[in-house]
């Protein structure tokens, strides 16, 4: 027994001995804690919760001098501002970025909301403000920047916009073809060269290309891009006189609107 306790006594030294892991300082735990929250708000469908605890993440990075974090947190809450259909409060969060003099958010995060608050002016839409700022995100973004199909896709959707319908349809047919776009993007892309051929009189080619988008919303589960497809589907068959189509593909079109209005009631 006495020779089992030497040999153990090391090692319940060696134990006695170890220092606890180090905990984060108070404050950084609380921005966290506070940013998990936000997120699983989002998560859980509960906007006005997470735009409450987004607020205090802010305040809680800003007093640590966390101005990439804050950045992003900022971002968080144009994108909470403009699920609540407040477009307003969320370009004034981008442009708390995108106007600091000083500079000091990184260029990523600068990129991120030029695109965003490009994306919200196109929707509006107000085609000039969006170019403006469409045109610093271009800049920002270098040759391979993550965010480079998108910002083609939006500069597509301007395109149109602006009347220049062969333009967009010839930049968003060059991005649903590349793989690298990944389907989201492609998709996209495809969509809006469906909404160009379909300005343009090019029905055969719109139906195919919002058929295309469908085949990759479906498999994504984008519920809300295969209403759109659905939409255009029903439209342009209309158009070339497919009338038992068209019914078709619009009753669908509804059912996936309808659905989705349910789905927001309950998560709600």
């Amino acid at each position: 027994m006495t020779r089992l306790l030497l040999l153990l006594l090391p090692l319940l030294l060696a134990s006695c001995s170890t220092t606890p892991p180090s905990r984060l300082p108070a404050t950084v735990e609380q921005a966290r804690t506070s940013d998990s929250d936000a997120r699983r708000a989002l998560t859980d469908g509960d906007p006005v919760r997470a735009r409450k605890y987004f607020t205090k993440t802010l305040a809680l990075q800003q007093s640590l001098d966390d101005t990439a974090g804050a950045a992003t947190t900022m971002i968080n809450l144009a994108t909470v501002a403009h699920q609540l259909r407040d477009d307003e409060a969320a370009l004034s969060w981008l442009d708390r970025i995108l106007q600091e003099k000083a500079n000091i958010y990184p260029d990523d995060a600068r990129l991120t909301a030029a695109f965003r608050k490009a994306v919200i002016l196109v929707d509006k839409p107000l085609a000039a403000e969006a170019d403006t700022i469409l045109k610093l995100a271009e800049q920002l973004c270098e040759s391979k920047c993550e965010s480079r199909f998108s910002i083609s896709v939006l500069r597509a959707r301007l395109l149109m916009l602006s009347g220049e319908m062969k333009a967009a349809r010839s930049l968003a047919i060059e991005v649903s073809s590349q793989a690298a776009a990944g389907r989201e993007e492609q998709a996209n892309a495809l969509r809006v060269a469906a909404a160009a051929e379909e300005s343009m009189g090019l029905m055969t080619d719109a139906l195919q290309h919002y058929g295309s988008a469908l085949q990759l919303d479906k498999a994504l589960g984008l519920s809300s891009r295969i209403g759109d497809d659905l939409s255009g589907l029903a439209r342009v068959s209309a158009k070339l006189g497919h009338e038992r189509e068209a019914g078709e593909y619009s009753r669908r079109a509804h059912l996936v609107k309808e659905s989705r209005g349910r789905m927001s009631d309950v998560i709600q």
